[in-house]
């Protein structure tokens, strides 16, 4: 086991928010396209995030709400930090791809929006698949609610996680 996954497992343990920080400053630095719409992850907790996109009129469509590409990037987002941060201890080490996703709009979002993400089950036995096959596939759930605390869209992003080749 390298050092730096070494070091990820004890502080996990020790000072997680200090590796939650570090996993939402990797994915800000490396996802130029969210940077770009303005869309900030403001917290990461064991398979849970909380990621925000403010009011842009950029950012929205014909009507003036907000347009279906971004709140679809938002929710992508929230579900990829809540996958990170179910995988903390591991995340190093590990390929993960966005397989599938499924979105429902609910109603209009109007001014700033934000994205609740989860993994639903338990981490711990996708972990042990993920030992055991050296790769596991579930789903992540994500709401997004607009200014108001409306619920705009229900989406649902499937990652696949494999070792790193």
């Amino acid at each position: 086991m390298s050092i730096a996954k070494l070091a990820f497992k004890l502080l996990l343990r020790v000072r997680p928010k200090m590796v939650y920080d570090r996993i939402k400053q990797q994915m800000m630095d490396t996802l130029p396209f969210v940077r770009l719409l303005g869309i900030t992850i403001d917290a990461i907790g064991h398979g849970t995030s909380e990621v925000s996109m403010p009011s842009d009129p950029k950012l929205n469509n014909h009507l003036g709400t907000s347009h279906a590409g971004a709140l679809f990037t938002l929710a992508e987002t929230a579900s990829g930090a809540a996958m990170a941060g179910g995988f903390a201890d591991l995340i190093l080490g590990l390929r993960p791809v966005a397989e599938e996703s499924r979105i429902q709009y609910q109603k209009v979002a109007k001014g700033a929006t934000r994205a609740s993400g989860r993994v639903p089950g338990d981490i711990d036995a996708l972990k042990a698949t993920l030992k055991a096959d050296g790769k596991v596939a579930f789903p992540v759930a994500v709401d997004i609610f607009d200014a108001e605390g409306t619920l705009a869209a229900q989406v649902q992003v499937d990652w696949y996680l494999s070792e790193k080749r």
